[in-house]
């Protein structure tokens, strides 16, 4: 699904990141761990295409994404779920518009966008916040609908930043079971995360970033 080689990104005189290599497999749900200015972020906004890389190539579902053009990139974020910590909800729009808006411009049935629409809010439990605009919404809410945007339209990829930063424990542990339960589909799931508690309960394969660099690599993992 992933697969980064010999990946460095540098800003004048600093290195974010330095000859990463990663490689992940299609289905797999994987945290991505380090303290603040370890290059999560960075790594993150590669894949789709926020950041270019200076060196090395990143290929995401065996395309190389570093040889897209610009007016490509819009097709590549289409085939995958990006969730952000401060959620990027359209706060004049109601929860059922913010999700329909992903795939309104793909030529979709209105009929269809109802079904997937109402499908995604199912799997985060809001069908009944439909009507609902993002200021009526907990945070733990808002960031459920972003994953029913992210998720509307059958993404086989799934990228989480931070995902759990503005929520309490208890929203957190909602919002990371609602990711396990996708990742269940099938969709491969990335997350980076500052939670240790979070990480540590789920057990899954926890990748370290340490000054730009992967120290640490385990399948079933704990933050530390």
């Amino acid at each position: 699904m992933i697969v980064i080689r010999d990946l460095i990104k540098q800003y004048r005189n600093k290195f974010a990141l330095y000859n990463v290599n990663l490689h992940i497999k299609p289905g797999e749900f994987v945290f991505l761990v380090g303290s603040s200015g370890a290059g999560k972020s960075t790594l993150m906004k590669m894949l789709y295409l926020e950041e270019r890389p200076t060196r090395g190539s990143v290929l995401v579902g065996g395309i190389n994404i570093n040889n897209l053009s610009p007016n490509k990139i819009p097709n590549l974020r289409r085939c995958m779920g990006i969730v952000f910590q401060d959620y990027k909800l359209l706060q004049n729009h109601t929860v059922y518009d913010n999700i329909a808006y992903v795939i309104r411009t793909m030529g979709v049935s209105s009929k269809e966008i109802e079904a997937r629409v109402y499908g995604a809010l199912k799997v985060v439990g809001l069908e009944d916040k439909y009507r609902s605009k993002p200021c009526e919404l907990s945070g733990g809410e808002q960031q459920r609908v972003s994953i029913a945007r992210a998720i509307v339209n059958g993404p086989p990829l799934l990228i989480a930043d931070e995902p759990t930063g503005n929520l309490d424990p208890k929203n957190s542990m909602e919002v990371m079971q609602i990711l396990e339960q996708v990742n269940q589909r099938g969709i491969t799931i990335l997350v980076s995360t500052h939670d240790h508690a979070i990480v540590n309960h789920f057990r899954k394969r926890v990748i370290t970033l340490e000054k730009g660099q992967i120290v640490r690599d385990v399948q079933a993992g704990t933050y530390d």
